[in-house]
């Protein structure tokens, strides 16, 4: 036995159409699907300074990725 369904009102309009963007209000628009690699990616070890308790007057570094 088939039912319907009953609703109040008009039948959806279509859907929007994909697009390849986010678009922000008022700060442009930003591409889908595009990779960059992360800025701390590799792993070769850098000389970093090291920041917080004191460090800004101990003038610490240390090696880190």
């Amino acid at each position: 036995m088939k039912t319907k369904v009953k609703f109040a009102g008009a039948a959806p309009g279509k859907a929007p159409k994909a697009v390849e963007y986010a678009d922000i209000a008022g700060q442009g628009r930003v591409p889908y699907g595009k990779t960059a690699p992360a800025p701390m990616a590799g792993n070769t070890p850098k000389k970093v300074k090291t920041r917080g308790t004191g460090a800004a007057l101990k003038g610490t570094m240390h090696t880190g990725y």
